[in-house]
């Protein structure tokens, strides 16, 4: 597989090279290509994402664009405690803590591409993206917030296809005294995966999102199986979209390199 991996690599290097969004600044990051402009494209990318906030910290009062406002200031530097930062993840953590006010808006469309067209799917995939970026900021000894990881752990037997892949990417950033959780979770994905790499009625690029989160051996085994059905969707640009989806080339992109680590 390492001969088909290395040009599946460079085809992104390629696609990446000249972006000027996070994903570009994040892809060069891992390919070790960066350039000396963007450090400061990082800081105007995370300028753009206050200025989209309202006075309330939140950005139309959505979770999930909220959520991944935070997740992406995260992403290209900032500390959960600086600033416009800050009040992002203070809206998102005072929306979670508060009892659930009504469903999440359906079509819900996740930025690696998932679109959930449930009610209860929505809300359940919306509760564990605003729950993920919380723990990423290290909200994890709230008490509200231990309460719906908790919830989240107790539907775990019960959630399957995309919900499974949303849940997992929230138990893989388990507060530390729940951490023994994730390698069984991995587990049962990993039992889940079909021959050719991918799970049935689960969007791959979800699934591969969630366990390049968990990080761990197993998961990293389970993201390898799944590179052959990976680089048979990647397009001769280096994306994997016949109109390129820069997030899920991104999701590929870390992939295919956990693959070529071994």
């Amino acid at each position: 597989m390492m001969t088909s991996l290395e040009p599946a690599i460079a085809r992104l290097e390629t696609f990446f090279a000249a972006l000027d969004t996070r994903p570009g600044v994040i892809a060069r990051r891992l390919l070790h290509t960066s350039t000396p402009q963007d450090q400061r494209l990082a800081e105007i990318l995370c300028n753009e994402r206050r200025n989209w906030t309202r006075m309330d910290g939140s950005i139309g009062g959505s979770l999930v664009t909220t959520a991944w406002a935070a997740w992406e200031m995260m992403d290209l530097g900032l500390d959960a405690l600086q600033g416009g930062l800050s009040r992002v993840v203070a809206w998102v953590l005072t929306f979670l803590e508060a009892p659930p006010r009504y469903p999440a808006p359906t079509p819900l469309a996740l930025p690696n591409g998932t679109v959930l067209t449930s009610e209860t799917g929505a809300t359940f995939a919306a509760e564990c993206f605003g729950l993920r970026v919380l723990l990423r900021a290290n909200q994890d000894a709230r008490p509200r917030v231990v309460r719906r990881f908790e919830r989240i752990l107790s539907l775990w037997p019960a959630v399957r296809d995309e919900l499974a892949a949303c849940a997992l990417g929230t138990i893989a950033l388990a507060p530390a005294p729940y951490l023994d959780r994730l390698p069984a979770c991995v587990e049962r994905i990993g039992a889940d995966q079909r021959e050719d790499g991918t799970w049935s009625d689960v969007n791959l690029f979800n699934m591969l999102e969630s366990l390049l989160l968990a990080g761990i051996r197993p998961a990293r085994a389970v993201i390898t199986r799944a590179v052959p059905a990976l680089l048979a969707r990647q397009q001769p640009d280096g994306s994997f979209d016949v109109v390129p989806h820069e997030e899920r080339a991104l999701i590929g992109l870390r992939a295919l390199l956990v693959a070529h680590e071994g």
